[in-house]
Formats: C-alpha cells, structure tokens, sequence
C-alpha cells in the first residue's frame, strides 16, 4: 500500500466557496470527475499551483489536469477508482483536510493498486 499525501487541499477554497459542497462531498466528486476522466472539473475543484509530495519529494504542476496522465494509468490496466474509506481530519471556513483509502480496478473489476492519502 502507498501513502501519497496531496498538499493542496483538493477540496479547498474552490470546491468549498463556488460549489458549497461539504469536504466528504467534495472528495466524492472529485472521484466521480476523475474516473471520468474530465480535466475542467478537475482543475475547477483544485487550486493552482498544485503540489504533490510523494515519497517525501514535492512535485508543482501550473494545474491538477498537467498532473493526472490518464494514458499512463490507463496502460497501467487501470479503469476506475472507487474509495474504500474517508475520514474528516480538520476543516475550518475555508480548506480542510481529508483521509482517503481508494483502491484502481481494471476493466475485470480487480484490485490493480489501493492507497491511503490526505487531500
């Protein structure tokens, strides 16, 4: 299992202000988004710059869609993501933070990978 620790706060200020969703709410559409593969309301529910810091290395994109390689996890057998587990771990007026289990399946509804991460 990975952890990859997202340090933007996907479901900041954007999500929050323009759409009114609750963070939980926020994390559901982001996944929805994701397996839909659309970019617009993926950088829509994201604040740029967006910063990945994976393995203790930090990683800047100008938006989260120059980020998400849908071919590469694509050629990888993925074909969905589902979340397994999400939990509220602080939230003020303006950003908060979620905990996330999600697991990648692939076209035969199989586990290919599953992650624990804090958007």
């Amino acid at each position: 299992m990975r952890f990859i620790a997202l340090m933007l706060l996907l479901v900041g200020v954007n999500t929050f202000a323009d759409n009114h969703l609750s963070p939980m709410m926020a994390i559901e559409h982001y996944f929805s988004s994701f397996n839909k593969e659309d970019r617009d309301a993926l950088n829509q529910a994201a604040d740029s710059p967006f910063i990945f810091v994976i393995g203790g290395e930090p990683n800047s994109y100008d938006r989260y869609g120059d980020a998400v390689d849908f071919e590469r996890l694509k050629a990888s057998g993925w074909s969905y993501s589902l979340i397994n587990s999400k939990e509220l771990i602080y939230a003020d007026d303006l950003t908060a933070a979620v905990r996330v289990n999600f697991s990648r399946f692939n076209e035969s509804d199989a586990v290919i990978s599953t992650t624990d991460s804090v958007y």
